[in-house]
């Protein structure tokens, strides 16, 4: 085999510093020929694996083998072996979920529960090149911000993946080399799943027009999501050149806006981070080209006005006391009923509660607001893998309805929902093991 995978897979985990050498590690194994692949290499580099299962039951006594596949392998090679069964079809009957999603959020619901009494365990996931490009193009489909460029990193938390740089015709070429055994999902060939017609139609397509493509935008999505780093920085500095007042207010002067070539991107995030619609943005900024002096724009809560010589953003009512300002830049706070303490490094310990939300500092861009939910805010839950009307999860939480107004959120400068006190935490926001700054805030009354 010409291409080496276990050196491209141990220099890759050196590089991230996903693990040290040796680290004993959970490894999620479906039976497919990725995770079986993944167990393999990882127990080539001397990595003491717990093998996890989720036998999800979509597909019956095939399920079934597969959990079985898995269970005698482990058993064969003396691995550690844990799994469990879930029941896809009562979460959709509870909330209003396609059954991918059902599966992924019970999904990782247990492998939350296996990993957070551990603490300092990883847990690797078989996700690799050619996923990162299927990913790609879902997001642009759906139409994405900038976390959709770059989404599938090498680490999100506790979870890693160590493949992703290897394509799938590199797995296949080692399995066969090694003479691995794997199952195939039927449900692969399906063409009701989007990623499958992107898989077998779309990506195959790119290939006859331009031979390498997918290898091509899979070396792409890397600087993407390299980019949207730096980009996010970059946000950041603009909005402490021109912080947001007590009182919610902000002004950027023209000359601000008119000296950087990069005017319209840092315009966007503001402007959506308070509930502006992105048409509006455009409209927003001709305004400032043009200077029309006096023209407003007004989303659910904030009014944006064209001065003379400044962009002034302000809240509507300014006088709310529901409404609190967290500083990112201070070491602790209180107001309104939350207190919010900066520690530096990975927190000592995640709570098991939901009044108290334990995040990632250098993963939420200001300005930071907890509010109350209103009506058409969305978030997207830990493991859901989609976002979901707040409205929604509220209603399957049964929250009785006197005491839905006095829910609170947590909103990230650019408009993600990183916390719904008291009930979920934002995808991407949570802090873990890698985290350099964590934010601790508790609902104290």
């Amino acid at each position: 085999m010409s291409f080496d995978l276990i050196d491209a897979v141990e220099r890759f985990i050196r590089r991230e510093r996903l693990l040290a050498p040796r680290e004993a590690l959970f490894v999620a194994v479906s039976g497919g020929i990725d995770s079986m692949v993944l167990l393999h290499v990882l127990r080539r580099l001397g990595h003491a694996c717990t093998v996890l299962h989720v036998n999800h039951g979509l597909r019956g006594a095939e399920s079934d083998g597969d959990e079985a596949f898995v269970r005698a392998h482990c058993e064969q090679a003396g691995i550690a072996f844990r799994s469990a069964n879930v029941d896809v079809d009562a979460l959709k009957a509870e909330e209003p979920v396609s059954t991918q999603m059902a599966a992924r959020l019970l999904r990782y619901e247990w492998l939350d529960e296996i990993l957070s009494p551990i603490g300092a365990a990883r847990c690797a996931l078989g996700h690799h090149a050619d996923d990162v490009v299927e990913t790609l193009f879902i997001n642009l489909l759906r139409g994405t911000g900038r976390g959709g460029w770059g989404a599938m990193g090498p680490r999100r938390g506790d979870y890693i993946r160590p493949l992703l740089l290897v394509h799938r015709a590199d797995i296949e070429a080692y399995a066969r080399e090694q003479g691995i055994q794997w199952r195939e999902d039927s449900s692969n060939t399906s063409e009701q799943y989007q990623r499958n017609r992107i898989r077998h139609e779309l990506l195959p397509l790119l290939e006859s027009i331009r031979p390498g493509a997918q290898r091509t935008i899979a070396r792409s999505t890397r600087l993407l999501r390299h980019l949207t780093q730096l980009g996010d920085e970059a946000i950041h500095r603009f909005h402490e050149q021109e912080p947001v007042s007590h009182d919610f207010t902000q002004r950027i002067p023209f000359a601000s806006l008119e000296g950087d070539e990069h005017a319209w991107i840092y315009l966007y995030y503001t402007l959506r981070g308070l509930g502006f619609h992105p048409d509006v943005v455009d409209r927003v900024h001709d305004a400032v080209a043009e200077r029309v002096t006096g023209a407003t724009f007004e989303s659910a809560r904030y009014q944006v006005l064209v001065d003379r010589e400044v962009l002034i953003m302000k809240l509507l009512k300014p006088t709310n006391a529901a409404w609190t300002r967290i500083d990112l830049q201070a070491a602790n706070g209180s107001g309104n009923g939350f207190d919010w303490g900066m520690e530096s490094g990975p927190p000592a310990e995640i709570p098991a509660t939901m009044l108290v939300a334990v995040l990632d500092a250098d993963r939420l861009g200001g300005p930071l607001i907890l509010r109350p939910w209103q009506p058409g805010d969305r978030m997207r839950p830990i493991g859901l893998g989609g976002s979901k009307l707040i409205s929604d999860i509220l209603i399957d939480a049964k929250v009785p309805r006197t005491e839905k107004d006095s829910v609170h959120v947590l909103v990230n400068g650019d408009g993600g929902i990183a916390w719904l006190v008291g009930h979920r935490i934002g995808e991407g926001y949570q802090a873990s093991a890698t985290t350099r700054r964590t934010l601790r805030i508790s609902k104290v009354r």
